[in-house]
C-alpha cells in the first residue's frame, strides 16, 4: 500500500485551490465581457472562431472599398450629367445660329457662349477626385486633355484647341474587387467619353466665330481659315448645322451610354454589398453562438466555482493547522 506524504497532500490541496481560483476568474470574466472564448486554448472551437473572425475582417475591408467606389462613381455620374447638359445648351445655341436671318456679327456673339461651354467641357474632362484625374487611366497625375492651338486665328478663343494627351497609361482602365467574385470597372477612357463632345464644340464655336475647321469631318487637326463674307455665309450655315448632328452623336453615343453604364456599375456594387452583408451577418451569428457566453450559465458556473474555492480554502487551512501542530 502506497503512503501519501503530507507534502504531497498539501501540494494537491494548493493545486485544487488554484484550479478553483482560475475557474472563478474565468467565469467572472465571462460575465464581465460576455465572451467565453477569448484565447485559442479556451475552446476546441478556437480555430473555427479565428476563421470566422478573418472572414468578417475581409468583409469589412471590402465594405470600405465599396463605400469609396460608390462615392467615386457617383462623382462621375454628376460630371457626365453636367457634360450632357452642356451639349443640350450648345445645341440650342447652334439652332439659333443656323438661322440665316442672323448676320456674322450676331453669330459671333453666340460663339462667345459656346467658347465658354467648350472650356467647361474641357474642365469636366479633366476632373480630379481626391487628387487623381478621373479619366486619365493609370496616368492620373496630370490632366488627360491638353490645351494647344489652331493655326488661325493666332490668338483669342477660336485659337484654343483641346487634345487628349495619349500618354502611356491613359488607355488603361481601372477596376476594383468588391467581393471575392465581383470586379467592377471604375472609369472609362477619357478620349472615348469626351473626345467627340470637345470636337463638336470646337467646330461649332469656330464656325459661329467665322472660322472653318479642317478636315471637313473627323477629328480637327488644328487647321482652318476664316470664312469670306458674304461669299461663305451659306457655307458657314451648313457647318453650323453639321455641328448639331455632331452634338447629338456625342450625347447619344458617348455621354448617355456612359450614364447608363455608371448606373449599372453602381447596381453591381450594391448587389455585392448586399451579398457581403448577408455573409457578415451569417458569420457573426455563428461566431456569437460559439464565442459569446450565456449569462445565466456563466453566473451558475461562477457560483459553483466560488463555493468550491471557499471549500478548498477551508480544507487547506485545516490541514495546514494540523500539520503545524505535529511540530509543536
Amino acid at each position: 500500500m502506497t503512503r501519501v506524504s503530507e507534502n504531497q497532500s498539501i501540494r494537491g490541496l494548493v493545486s485544487f485551490a488554484s484550479e478553483n481560483k482560475r475557474r472563478v476568474n474565468e467565469f467572472s470574466n465571462q460575465l464581465t465581457s460576455g465572451i467565453k472564448v477569448s484565447r485559442p486554448g479556451d475552446s476546441i472551437d478556437a480555430g473555427v472562431i479565428t476563421r470566422y473572425q478573418q472572414q468578417i475582417a475581409r468583409i469589412e475591408s471590402y465594405s470600405n472599398t465599396i463605400a469609396q467606389a460608390k462615392s467615386y462613381l457617383t462623382f462621375q455620374d454628376e460630371v457626365v450629367r453636367q457634360a450632357n447638359d452642356l451639349l443640350i445648351r450648345a445645341k440650342e445655341v447652334a439652332q439659333q445660329g443656323a438661322n440665316e436671318t442672323l448676320d456674322a456679327t450676331a453669330r459671333g456673339h453666340l460663339a462667345e457662349e459656346v467658347f465658354q461651354i467648350r472650356d467647361q467641357m474641357a474642365a469636366l474632362a479633366n476632373s480630379s477626385y481626391q487628387g487623381k484625374y478621373v479619366w486619365g487611366g493609370s496616368d492620373d497625375d496630370d490632366p488627360p486633355f491638353d490645351q494647344v492651338s489652331y493655326t488661325e486665328p493666332a490668338v483669342g478663343n477660336a485659337n484654343k484647341r483641346y487634345v487628349f494627351d495619349a500618354e502611356p497609361g491613359t488607355s488603361n482602365s481601372k477596376s476594383i474587387k468588391v467581393t471575392d467574385e465581383i470586379s467592377v470597372a471604375l472609369s472609362s477612357q477619357g478620349q472615348e467619353l469626351f473626345g467627340s463632345s470637345l470636337e463638336a464644340l470646337e467646330r461649332l464655336s469656330r464656325a459661329l466665330a467665322g472660322y472653318a475647321t479642317t478636315p471637313a469631318s473627323g477629328t480637327p487637326d488644328g487647321g482652318g481659315a476664316a470664312y469670306t463674307f458674304p461669299t461663305d455665309y451659306h457655307t458657314q450655315t451648313q457647318d453650323i448645322k453639321k455641328c448639331i448632328d455632331l452634338l447629338n452623336a456625342a450625347r447619344d453615343h458617348d455621354l448617355i451610354p456612359e450614364r447608363v453604364s455608371i448606373g449599372g456599375r453602381l447596381r453591381r456594387i450594391e448587389t455585392g454589398e448586399a451579398l457581403l452583408e448577408l455573409s457578415k451577418n451569417s458569420a457573426q451569428e455563428v461566431l456569437n453562438r460559439i464565442q459569446n457566453a450565456d449569462e445565466t450559465e456563466a453566473a451558475a458556473n461562477l457560483q459553483q466555482a466560488q463555493t468550491a474555492l471557499q471549500a478548498s480554502y477551508s480544507v487547506t487551512a485545516k490541514v495546514l493547522r494540523l500539520t503545524i501542530l505535529d511540530y509543536v
